[in-house]
């Protein structure tokens, strides 16, 4: 099995398009990319190919993300352009060097299309700690909107009674600042 191959391979075990990107990003790292230091850590033929291969099914996959807030997309487009950034300084084939180049234009430029006019996430702050639902009538008028603020804060949510004082929310549907 070729190494393009195992990566759709892989990838079939994500039904999410996002979880695939993740994944990917995932093993770009494993493969010789440190994202602390914005730079390639091992430049070996085997993982400069897997590396290329995640950023060519990264490119396919971004057309089936629904993003839900434009910080979501610049997230996204921000660890890509750092990764191709990279990339490029370690690419001497200029045929892989266009194509990487033309691939790295379309697919962030698509993903901030994507997040164009969707609300951002703030910090919210309650003054004391309340439950979700409270917490979600509050903001947009709609209390089953509870699931979207654990969802967006799991880890650091003990219980969804008792909300933790710092939360991640979207911006734009915020109907009142408490």
């Amino acid at each position: 099995m070729d190494i393009l191959t195992a990566l759709q391979t892989m990838l079939e075990f994500y039904t999410d398009p996002l979880l695939q990107v993740q994944a990917l990003l995932k093993i770009i790292g494993e493969y010789g990319y440190s994202e602390e230091l914005r730079q390639i850590t091992n430049s070996q033929t085997t993982y400069s190919t897997v590396r290329f291969y995640s950023l060519v099914l990264i490119g396919q996959c971004v057309g089936n993300i629904t993003f839900i807030s434009s910080t979501d997309s610049k997230m996204i487009v921000t660890q890509l352009n750092n990764i191709f950034e990279a990339e490029y300084e370690y690419q001497t084939d200029m045929e892989i060097f266009d194509y990487l180049s033309e691939l790295q234009a379309q697919t962030c430029s698509y993903v901030l299309s994507q997040g164009f006019g969707l609300p951002q996430l703030i910090e919210y702050s309650p003054k004391t700690t309340l439950p979700a639902c409270v917490i979600a009538q509050n903001l947009y008028q709609d209390g089953s909107r509870s699931d979207e603020i654990i969802q967006r804060n799991n880890s650091n949510v003990r219980h969804p009674l008792f909300m933790p004082l710092t939360l991640e929310v979207l911006s734009s549907w915020v109907i009142q600042q408490q």
